[in-house]
């Protein structure tokens, strides 16, 4: 299996296509590059598409001590560094948005362009969900069936959990493959926490492409328009679907996020 050690982790990492613009793509709280299923086949075709697991998750070490967003931040970097990779263009989806805003500020001579998906800033101006679907999607693997069926609806729009069960088949499918155990998931959730850059978002100058699910009820799409504010020259896509939008509609996902980084080199 691919890995690199980086720092004190080894980190599980997979490469897909051989274009000449390369593509990063960071998941979210507790998930793993598995997740990236839709997005995969069509986005290699037209880049060198670099996945890997975060810290805590998927085949990446789950070291049993706090985790930061800036810590995850620099893992990306160094494995980036490891492999050669000078220059790219960073794709983040809800937890790994929150990295790729780090990334961002720290290392953004690096980027080519920058896209943040169903993301949020951090501190006190967020806007929250409902209360029972932080505290069910907090209780992860250990949730109880009807905390279940709340993170299910944190997930999907209501259409897409009543007329699409073969997209949550698959979806739940792939979210069983190498979950994430309750403590490293727990240790990700205090970073996403701790997480604040909301003060800090006028400094990045790439081209940046801040992306939502207008049907959103983890993580509200008014989040994502008030990075699209924040960001200078920051272009807002609000497309259909729910939290994992790009889930329910990747073909509009998938073709948003080619021609912006295609009219980015």
């Amino acid at each position: 299996m691919p890995r690199k050690r980086i720092g004190d982790i080894e980190i599980y990492y997979e490469i897909h296509g051989d274009a000449p613009q390369t593509l990063v793509m960071i998941r979210g709280l507790g998930s793993n590059l598995l997740a990236w299923s839709e997005q995969l086949p069509e986005l290699s075709k037209h880049f060198r598409c670099v996945l890997f697991d975060n810290r805590g998750a998927g085949r990446t070490d789950k070291p049993d001590a706090p985790y930061s967003i800036a810590q995850m931040a620099a893992d990306t970097a160094g494995l980036l560094d490891a492999l050669s990779i000078k220059r790219c263009a960073l794709l983040g989806i809800s937890m790994g948005g929150m990295i790729a805003q780090e990334f961002a500020l720290a290392y953004q001579d690096r980027l080519s362009a920058l896209i943040l998906g169903c993301t949020h800033s951090g501190g006190s101006s967020v806007v929250q969900p409902d209360p029972e679907m932080i505290t069910a999607l907090l209780a992860g693997t250990l949730a109880t069936a009807e905390q279940q069926k709340t993170q299910l609806r944190g997930m999907f729009t209501d259409d897409a959990i009543a007329h699409r069960p073969d997209v949550i088949r698959k979806h739940e499918a792939i979210r069983s493959q190498f979950a994430a155990p309750p403590y490293s998931y727990a240790r990700q959730a205090q970073g996403v926490m701790s997480f604040d850059a909301s003060t800090r978002l006028g400094e990045i100058r790439v081209p940046t492409m801040v992306i939502t699910g207008t049907g959103d009820r983890l993580v509200p799409p008014g989040n994502s328009r008030a990075i699209a504010e924040r960001i200078p020259g920051a272009t807002l896509k609000e497309l259909p679907g729910g939290h994992l939008f790009f889930f329910e509609h990747p073909d509009l996902f998938n073709k948003a996020v080619a021609d912006f980084v295609k009219a980015h080199p």
